[in-house]
């Protein structure tokens, strides 16, 4: 929340098919405050990969403003926490059937 004007979740719609986003809004910050809080480093590109892991998808090309990464797989929140990596060769991330085992 305190940070949805630099990067932020976008939740989708299940019923018509519109899967959520993540949308970076202003990567320079994201690089220099907010990797560094939370991760142990400061890389967009380190960030971008962990991205792909769970199939997320960038939509659109160049390093326009407003960088946006989807997954058909999800819809909300709760959808995020229930992601498995994407496996060597697989075009999307399996959803984990039983989240509380990981």
């Amino acid at each position: 929340q305190e940070n949805s004007t630099v990067i932020e979740f976008c939740p989708g719609n299940r019923t018509e098919s519109i899967a959520g986003r993540i949308v970076v809004h202003d990567r320079a910050y994201v690089e220099s405050e907010i990797l560094p809080r939370y991760f142990n480093h400061s890389s967009f590109a380190s960030l971008r990969r962990q991205l792909n892991y769970f199939a997320f998808s960038r939509e659109g090309k160049g390093k326009q403003k407003g960088a946006t990464y989807s997954n058909d797989l999800v819809f909300d929140m709760q959808d995020i926490l229930h992601l498995k990596r994407r496996l060597p060769g697989a075009t999307t991330a399996p959803l984990n059937p039983n989240p509380s085992v990981q």
